[in-house]
């Protein structure tokens, strides 16, 4: 499903996207929905890691690791 969405920005960095793209001759579109898709996966796998820190602390103060000694 494709949707249309509009967003408030810059008129200095919509003016560096269009040099940009100009220069490599590259669609706006296409280069925001790959920047919008990084940005996407980025938070993804920063959310994975706080959920991960976030376990590994609830087991901790279970008591469940076990120490440097019995490894």
């Amino acid at each position: 499903m494709t949707k249309i969405f509009s967003t408030k920005l810059d008129a200095q960095l919509l003016k560096r996207l269009d040099a940009f793209c100009s220069k490599y001759h590259l669609k706006k579109a296409h280069v925001l929905e790959e920047i919008i898709e990084d940005g996407i996966r980025r938070k993804a796998e920063a959310l994975e890691m706080a959920q991960s820190l976030q376990r590994g602390l609830e087991q901790e103060a279970r008591g469940e690791f076990y120490s440097a000694e019995e490894v």
